[in-house]
Formats: structure tokens, C-alpha cells, sequence
């Protein structure tokens, strides 16, 4: 089964170098969604704005997958 590395890009970065074996790009897309739902859950209540990538990576270090989230929130005028 192929590995996969994702790397979090969240105002820091940082490098997975653990990786996860998953079957496929579709696998690799529903563990993307899952990881920014994950980061997004345990942003601290009060913060206005959020951007969170996640770059995958191959075996090889090929980018094979991007997913990002910006989730701004604002009183209403």
C-alpha cells in the first residue's frame, strides 16, 4: 500500500515525516477533509479568521494533493 505525507500549513509549518498508508488518491482526499476538520475543531473559541493547508506527498515527495480551509468570522453591520 502506497505512503502518504501531509504536511500542515497552519501560520507554522510542519513537515510529516511519518506519513500514512492508504490505498488511493480518493483515501488520501476523505483523510485531508478529516485532518483540516481535526485542526479546525480544536482552533481556540474567539478567533476570527483560520487558514489551514495540508499538502500531500508521495513516496517519491511529489505533491499529489492540496486541501485548504478559510473560515473568517464577523459580526453582522
Amino acid at each position: 500500500m502506497p505512503r502518504f505525507f501531509f504536511d500542515i500549513h497552519d501560520g507554522d509549518d510542519i513537515r510529516d515525516d511519518a506519513g500514512h498508508d492508504l490505498p488511493d488518491l480518493k483515501a488520501v482526499r476523505a483523510e485531508a477533509q478529516r485532518a483540516l476538520a481535526g485542526m479546525i475543531a480544536t482552533t481556540p473559541l474567539g478567533t476570527n479568521a483560520i487558514q489551514i493547508r495540508v499538502d500531500v506527498r508521495d513516496e517519491s515527495g511529489k505533491r499529489v494533493v492540496t486541501a485548504s480551509l478559510l473560515a473568517v468570522i464577523e459580526d453582522a453591520p
